[in-house]
Parts: C-alpha cells; sequence; structure tokens
C-alpha cells in the first residue's frame, strides 16, 4: 500500500420523494490508497451504490442531491466541481464498472467504438491510434480474436465479454481509481472467478485503488483487501479481511456470516435468517437502525440515541453501544 488515493468524510446524500426526504447516505467516512481493494458489503438499499455514485458525481439531480461532507482523490476535492470537471476527470482518473453491461454499453456502437471513445476524449488520440490502443486492451481483458470484436456490437458477443469490455473501457485511460458496483452479479460461478482475476490483473498493471460493492462475501474473502459494511446508509462497522471474517464485532455483521451457506454445516439445514426487514430511510428514529432487528438490542439504550463508533482494536471499528468505551 502507498499514500492515501481516496479520502471520503463525513458523506451525505439524500432523495427527495413524495414520501419525504430519503437519506440514504449517512456520514460515511472511508480511506483507498493505491493498490487497495475496499468492499462494501450490505443489504439492498443500505447506500452502497449511492456511495458509489456520489464519488462518481453521478447522483441524479434532482431528486438527489450530496447535501454534506468531503470527497478528495489525490488530494482534489471533487464535491465542489461543476459537471463539466467531472466528466473529464470520469474515464481519466476515476472510472466504473456497471453491474449490468447490456444496459451500460451503448447498443448502437460498435464495441470498439466504445471502448476508443474514453482513449480519445481524454488522450486526444487519432482513430488510428485509439484503435491500436483498444486492440491492445482487447488482449490484456482476454477476448478472442479482438479485430473482430472490435467490429461486433454488444448484442453479438457473451455476458461475461461485455463485462470483459466495460473493464476494458475503464481502464482506457489507467484510472487512479475504479469503482465497480455488483460487476459479476449477472454472471454464473466459473466467469465470475474469470472476471475477478481480471480485475486484479488489470489493477496490478496500474496500481489502482478499487471500491467493489458486492453482496457476495465470498467476492470480498478472495479480493478484498479491507472491508467496509453498510446498514440503514452509513457504516456499522470496518476492518480487514481477517478481521471482519473471523472476529466480526456488529451484530448486523455476525448475522450476515451467519447467513452463508458453509460447506461444514450440517446437511439439508436452513440457513439463519436475520428477522424483520430494513428501515424507512425517510422516517428513521432517533436510535440505532439496526435494533430492532437486533439480538443483542439493550433496551432503552439502542432505541434511545445513535450508537457512536468505537474502536476495540486497532483498524477495526464498530457503530454499536456493546463496544462503547
Amino acid at each position: 500500500m502507498t499514500a492515501r488515493l481516496l479520502e471520503v468524510e463525513g458523506l451525505e446524500t439524500e432523495f427527495r420523494t413524495p414520501g419525504g426526504i430519503v437519506k440514504a447516505v449517512r456520514g460515511v467516512s472511508f480511506q483507498v490508497s493505491r493498490g487497495e481493494t475496499v468492499g462494501i458489503v450490505g443489504e439492498s438499499g443500505s447506500g452502497k451504490s449511492v456511495t458509489a455514485l456520489s464519488l462518481m458525481g453521478l447522483v441524479p439531480n434532482p431528486p438527489g442531491r450530496i447535501t454534506a461532507g468531503s470527497i478528495r482523490l489525490d488530494g482534489e476535492e471533487l464535491t465542489s466541481k461543476s459537471n463539466h470537471e467531472m466528466r473529464l476527470l470520469r474515464g481519466s482518473k476515476i472510472a466504473m464498472v456497471f453491474q449490468d453491461p447490456f444496459s451500460s454499453l451503448n447498443p448502437t456502437m460498435t464495441l470498439g467504438e466504445q471502448v476508443a471513445e474514453p482513449i480519445r476524449l481524454h488522450t486526444g488520440a487519432s482513430r488510428k491510434e485509439a484503435k491500436e490502443q483498444v486492440i491492445r486492451l482487447l488482449q490484456a481483458v482476454r477476448i478472442p480474436e479482438p479485430e473482430t470484436r472490435f467490429r461486433q456490437y454488444p448484442h453479438q458477443v457473451s455476458g461475461g465479454q461485455r463485462q470483459r469490455i466495460m473493464i476494458a473501457i475503464a481502464f482506457a485511460c489507467n484510472p487512479e481509481l475504479l469503482i465497480a458496483d455488483e460487476p459479476t452479479t449477472a454472471l454464473d460461478v466459473t466467469v465470475q472467478a474469470q472476471v475477478l482475476s481480471l480485475m486484479k490483473d488489470m489493477q496490478s498493471r496500474s496500481n489502482a485503488g478499487v471500491v467493489l460493492i458486492t453482496h457476495d462475501l465470498g467476492v470480498v474473502a478472495e479480493v478484498c483487501d479491507r472491508v467496509l459494511v453498510m446498514y440503514a446508509g452509513e457504516i456499522v462497522e470496518s476492518g480487514t479481511v481477517d478481521q471482519i471474517f473471523h472476529n466480526p464485532l456488529h451484530p448486523y455483521t455476525i448475522g450476515l456470516l451467519k447467513s452463508l451457506p458453509r460447506i461444514d454445516s450440517e446437511r439439508h439445514s436452513r440457513l439463519p435468517s436475520i428477522p424483520g426487514q430494513p428501515p424507512d430511510l425517510a422516517r428513521l428514529g432517533p436510535g440505532c437502525p439496526f435494533h430492532f432487528r437486533c439480538a443483542s438490542n439493550i433496551p432503552n439504550v439502542c432505541s434511545e440515541s445513535r450508537p457512536p463508533v468505537a474502536v476495540p482494536e486497532l483498524d477495526h471499528t464498530s457503530r454499536c453501544f456493546l463496544y462503547e468505551a
């Protein structure tokens, strides 16, 4: 690891809806170093993807907006930049791989044109120079017959190859930070492993920092260095992969890990689940948002005030009254 690349402090993002103001991201703070992979996990609606969109400056306004906090990329503040300034950064310094490559790729453009677009935009390369770089990129992401694929359209290749194309687009201009939002969700297990291996290989070439958003804790264990566990728009636990998997602190993290299938578990036994549903982010009470689903709930404490961030061990934090100093 080298110096910090990304520093997020007190990030808050909200959406104005007919049902009220939804506080989708609430006081999120974390850092990413060059060459480091940080995983963000949690249930649907926990704020993972909105955090990613906030980093990219892609929160739709209206109805959404960043209301507080700081996002610094290599010391450069992003929250104060205009849409034009952010467009110049996207693809060059910060890039994103989306969950569904088929809906993210333009069906009217060839694959080669789409990979070449950021190269021509950010480097000023000619069509010939851009094509040469694209062919090298397609080879790097292990696309067979790159000359043929260059002329094909998204519907003419498989889902796994479309995701490789998205990775090629993301790394086309050697970004310093890559955000991958559920990049393997729609892929089968074999292709998923190939895509994750490819991402690690491309990351090692550029020494980029990576923020990986996923529901799959198995993916986190395989490729991440640190983990952020999100619930109801905030980080409830953070630590190294070893700390999170071998010594989970927050009751929510413990519940997530218990719900994982294990090869040594009793055959045909039911997997434990976390009871209840995530809270309505437009109507959050004063206490811990997890208290009504928590087996360790402390009466008249967890429901009355927001728990502080405790640091029970080095680089391992938990937002829970169980570890209050």
